[in-house]
């Protein structure tokens, strides 16, 4: 896969607004950089050896393993060694993890992840000594630069100026991930964050209700309690529990299909508040940040694109009192996540080596 792309001005929306929209770039005679990407969320781990030459990033040979499968992050990281072998391909000394959850000192802290991950421990255990973790969704928020505008899908085609910065990046997935793409002097950074850990806010009597049960079951209700795969089925379970009937799904695909189907109304209508609710979730970070553009990433994404577009999400969103018209002009867009996290492994350690 070739993402290539200039992380830094695309163009301009107005006076002083970066905006946006990788463009394929390679530099000739650029001396290329190879690397291993790993992208490591709470189900899968995907691994693959990047080249990186001036601006252009390419995946060339991945594979994508089973976290469960494996006792720890090293031991993926060494069967990936053995695949690469196989393949009969160098393996790199350089290896960056885009991994679910944030290090304290020599220790990741996480809670969707099967097992615990010591920075010290994996590079020793994995033979790998120029080890690196970032934030898995700091990594697809690098990435984002390097991804075509044309790539991207419309939810709110807000004032039509493209994606320009600061980009809110969200992505309901295992977990909820967030972070900010900002304009630092004339090129694309990011601002990573933990948002989906803040605490969920309910905006209508009912939500409200849904999150009274969540508190009663959870103490601490967090954004992602909700916003996220595994959150789906709790939404679910509740709004079964505030209407008096028994569960019948007990998966998001199980769910999404039955909404799909029609044959389900709770099924249809517990989706449909999701979409809604992340919609108001959205508009608040929105403003929080005075985002410009707002994209929308993740696994769940992309099994709720319909939903998403059915004007719900929007119409939260929007509805933030005194500033609902400043809202109006930000565009909304959702991304098919793919190798995003490995393009972003490979553009961070890319930004760190040229400045």
């Amino acid at each position: 896969m070739r993402a290539q792309g200039r992380a830094g001005v695309a163009g301009k929306s107005g006076e002083g607004v970066l905006v946006v929209d990788g463009v394929g770039r390679a530099d000739a005679g650029a001396a290329v950089m190879q690397l291993i990407a790993a992208d490591v969320g709470g189900t899968f781990a995907r691994i693959g050896l990047v080249d990186v030459a001036g601006e252009a990033i390419t995946v060339g040979f991945h594979r994508r393993y089973a976290c469960a499968e494996f006792p720890d992050l090293a031991a993926i990281l060494r069967r990936f060694r053995e695949d690469v072998g196989a393949a009969g391909a160098a393996f790199p000394e350089t290896c960056v993890v885009a991994i679910a959850g944030v290090l304290q000192g020599d220790v990741l802290l996480n809670s969707n992840l099967p097992w615990s991950v010591s920075l010290t421990a994996t590079r020793r255990e994995a033979g790998i000594e120029h080890l690196h973790l970032i934030n898995d969704f700091e990594a697809v928020a690098w990435a984002l630069p390097q991804i075509p505008l044309a790539d991207l899908q419309v939810v709110g085609a807000g004032d039509g100026s493209g994606l320009p910065l600061p980009v809110l990046l969200l992505g309901p997935g295992t977990g909820l991930g967030a972070a900010l793409v900002v304009d630092q002097g004339g090129r694309a950074g990011v601002q990573p964050s933990e948002a989906g850990h803040a605490a969920l806010a309910g905006n209508t009597p009912f939500e409200l209700d849904v999150v009274r049960l969540l508190q009663a079951r959870f103490g601490h209700v967090a954004s992602e309690r909700v916003f996220s795969g595994p959150g789906l089925m709790n939404l679910y379970q509740a709004c079964c529990e505030l209407r008096g009937v028994q569960p019948r799904w007990h998966a998001p695909s199980e769910l999404v299909d039955a909404a799909d189907a029609g044959h389900d109304l709770l099924a249809a209508e517990c989706v449909a508040l999701f979409c809604r609710w992340l919609g108001s979730f959205a508009g608040d970070l929105a403003i929080t940040f005075r985002a410009r553009s707002v994209c929308l990433a993740g696994g769940l994404t992309g099994h709720l694109q319909h939903y998403l577009r059915q004007g719900g999400f929007m119409q939260r969103f929007l509805d933030k009192g005194v500033l609902s018209d400043t809202l109006r002009e930000v565009p909304v867009y959702t991304l098919e996540h793919g190798l995003l996290g490995l393009i972003g492994a490979a553009a961070w350690y890319r930004a760190r080596q040229t400045h």
